[in-house]
């Protein structure tokens, strides 16, 4: 909610998410350590008087606003003033709300109640409130609420929540503990850990190696969160809310291992892993992207069994009572770092999605090992004589650490690593070794506090070493026609070579933004969406006839494309987002349409909304939006707010003419609905029908849409039988900056 309130302000980078995302894991962190610092300071009683002052006081912050005067920096970087705007507008009833989980668990644990000796279960209705937030807001929230009911909705539910609370803190003034346990050495040792599966004696669960588990075991599939989401929605399949799904199996992954009766068999999930592992690492590396109907379930199910396996062993090795705030917060800090590292560190440290693999590759080290509680189970002869047995299949601390595995599951893992292994060696080429320098040292770190952690033997951490420098130098000759790959905070763009049609692409993820003939004679020729027969070269067509175009403006630069268009007395201006492509754009070993253009262009980097704010009023005679990135669409470019910018920049027969072609979403009606609030006509054009001859020269179908103060203002276009007016029955809602809704957008909904 609080992201899509700044949107208009800072426009939408990815950054933005980014920063909202590690801000939001940062106060969360915040919160439980305030939980952790005031149970080991207060008692019970008094902790529960002042935090209820706190519940107060949060009341007079609502409903969430962002603060008023703040104008975002256009020569500076913008993230520390996001994350000032964040604190002031948000941070303070984020941060109470973000104790509630540990807090009220602590609460409880100091009631009557004969469960509280092991409050743990309610973790897993905290993190099942959690996933009803996740999936709730898109599917419920956001299509029916605009941002300002948003705001006084959670201002309500905050009050409400407020109410509960206050009910739990007179709950732990009526009962029999009113001091705090302190965490002295006297302690330890002395409580029964009850657990469903295990009643072992409390020992020391404050050493450093302890809590350096705690950390890893919550990182893995933080980390994986993200990786698994990037790759899907980049390399894979770039389907709209598909970053929801990682989401709430994550969510799931906590609420099954954390209840109060175990609802998984960690052990059989350890033993299928591996077979799970192995093949995903592969086919990430190798690029398979078809079938997607298998692969999607498949990357899906490995991160689902991965999460349970590791959020299993951290349930299992969860702390009595008396710990269970400093155990939540250091599974807390495994999280964002689990955030940082991907969503900051990964693009700086690779230039492909190679922190996905990566990452599922250490987890397959992980595997098997005991946890330190475990360990301390078993005499030194018993783990150095298992050790010798398991170093020569490849699997010291294997699944032979569970007794209840037969046998016949201790194959999974050796067979898994040496398949691996062997695979990763056939495509072994060290071709880009500089390239991933800094990423293989951060990798071998990350290895060693595992090492540390887990009492790594030294052949599995020698396995661990070759994972690593195998994976970051995999190269199949098959994929030569790969010519340059660029990664920034935006995603990967690639430079593909076609042999057999003599073409160079370029690709974000699975969309293609661009295709350029190598032949002289076609050098100069629109491709793709561009195609001088389709619906963008129609209205070139007459356009340039008329001699009406003198300044155009184009949101969104791809390989520049449409620059093919542009006559000697024209200048142009190219809004783009991402400086990597502008940087393959301008590379003329690839591309060459900027180049070759015969008008005067610029690139302007930046959102594109926020860059047209700055432009003279009346200066654009036509403004192309082409800034849509399959699923990614910037909802905020489409408000009527925006629409409204636009043509206060265009002339009075000034056109707005939008590329709408996309896979899974049809923003046909939206724009249907905001041309009738503005008073606009419209036209559409959708070119499904292409030949096969006309694939084979490089045209791809498309969908366009233009947007006039006046009809007349279409020129020749409108006696086109191929360009129609919007159908008055397609209808939407209105979006606005404080309203949309993707699904309306959806096609498989219309």
């Amino acid at each position: 909610m609080v992201a899509k309130m700044i949107l208009p302000l800072l426009g939408g980078s990815p950054s933005v998410w980014n920063t909202c995302l590690f801000f939001f894991q940062a106060t969360l962190l915040l919160g439980y350590g305030y939980s952790h610092l005031t149970t080991m300071w207060w008692s019970v009683r008094r902790q529960a008087a002042i935090h209820s002052s706190l519940l107060l006081v949060v009341i007079a912050f609502l409903p969430i606003t962002l603060a008023k005067g703040w104008v975002p920096p256009h020569d500076a970087n913008p993230i520390p003033w996001l994350l000032a705007l964040l604190l002031l507008s948000v941070g303070f009833p984020f941060f109470v709300v973000a104790t509630s989980a540990p807090l009220l668990q602590k609460w409880f644990a100091h009631t009557d109640h004969p469960a509280s000796s092991d409050p743990y279960f309610l973790y897993a209705a905290s993190n099942f409130g959690s996933l009803l937030g996740a999936i709730g807001y898109p599917i419920l929230i956001e299509p029916n609420f605009s941002l300002t009911y948003q705001r006084w909705l959670w201002a309500s539910t905050y009050g409400l929540l407020a109410l509960l609370i206050l009910g739990c803190a007179v709950c732990v003034w009526r009962s029999r503990n009113d001091s705090v346990k302190v965490l002295s050495s006297k302690d330890k040792g002395k409580e029964e850990e009850l657990t469903q599966n295990s009643k072992l004696k409390t020992q020391n669960f404050s050493t450093t190696q302890q809590k350096a588990q705690w950390v890893l075991l919550s990182f893995l599939p933080s980390s994986l969160l993200l990786g698994v989401t990037t790759y899907l929605t980049t390399d894979l399949a770039a389907i709209p809310l598909l970053w929801a799904v990682p989401l709430a199996i994550y969510l799931l992954s906590f609420i099954l291992t954390f209840a109060r009766k175990p609802l998984l068999p960690h052990k059989a999930l350890v033993a299928i892993l591996p077979l799970l592992l192995a093949p995903l690492i592969i086919l990430s590396l190798l690029k398979v992207m078809q079938p997607i109907e298998v692969l999607l379930p498949f990357h899906l199910i490995g991160f689902f069994i991965v999460a349970c396996v590791f959020h299993g062993q951290l349930a299992q090795t969860r702390p009595p009572s008396e710990y269970l705030t400093s155990f939540y917060w250091w599974i807390s800090v495994g999280g964002v770092f689990g955030g940082l590292f991907n969503a900051i560190a990964a693009p700086l440290l690779f230039p492909t999605v190679l922190e996905y693999p990566l990452i599922l590759g250490l987890s397959l080290l992980l595997l098997g090992i005991p946890s330190s509680e475990e360990a301390r189970q078993k005499t030194k002869e018993e783990i150095k004589a298992k050790e010798i047995i398991q170093a020569s299949l490849l699997t010291v601390h294997s699944l032979g650490n569970y007794p209840a595995l037969s046998k016949r599951h201790s194959w999974t893992l050796p067979i898994s690593i040496g398949l691996l292994l062997g695979s990763l060696i056939v495509g072994f080429q060290i071709k880009s070794f500089n390239n991933n320098l800094i990423g293989i040292i951060f990798a071998f770190i990350l290895l060693f506090a595992i090492r540390y952690a887990f009492t790594l033997h030294p052949i599995r951490f020698g396995v661990g070493l070759a994972l690593i420098v195998l994976l970051s130098q995999f190269y199949i000759p098959s994929m030569g026609a790969v010519l340059d790959t660029e990664r920034s905070f935006f995603g990967v763009n690639r430079v593909l070579y076609d042999r057999r049609e003599n073409y160079h692409s370029l690709l974000h993820g699975t969309t293609l933004h661009g295709k350029q003939s190598l032949d002289p004679k076609r050098r100069r020729e629109p491709l793709t969406y561009f195609y001088p027969t389709g619906p963008i070269g129609q209205v070139f067509k007459v356009l340039n006839n008329t001699k009406r175009l003198s300044h155009i403006g184009v949101m969104g630069l791809g390989i520049g494309t449409l620059a093919a268009y542009a006559e000697p007395t024209q200048q142009w201006t190219f809004y783009e987002i991402d400086p990597t492509v502008d940087k393959l754009a301008h590379n003329s070993r690839y591309f060459t349409f900027l180049q070759d253009s015969k008008a005067q262009n610029k690139i302007v980097l930046g959102d594109a909304r926020l860059a047209v704010a700055d432009v003279e009023n009346d200066y654009y005679d036509l403004i192309i939006m082409d800034a849509f990135s399959s699923d990614s669409i910037p909802v905020h470019l489409v408000t009527r707010e925006a629409i409204q910018l636009y043509f206060s920049k265009l002339t009075k027969q000034g056109l707005l003419v939008i590329n709408i072609s996309n896979r899974y979403i049809n923003l046909e009606p939206v724009l249907s609905t905001l041309a009738r609030n503005l008073d606009l006509s419209t036209l559409r054009q959708l070119e499904l029908n292409v030949s096969p001859d006309e694939r084979k020269l490089g045209k791809s179908p498309s969908h366009w849409v233009l947007l006039a103060r006046n009809r007349s203002d279409f020129g020749n276009l409108i006696n086109d039988p191929r360009w129609q007016p919007i159908a008055e029955t397609l209808q939407a809602p209105l979006w606005t900056d404080d309203f949309s809704n993707i699904f309306s957008a959806l096609r498989v909904f219309q």
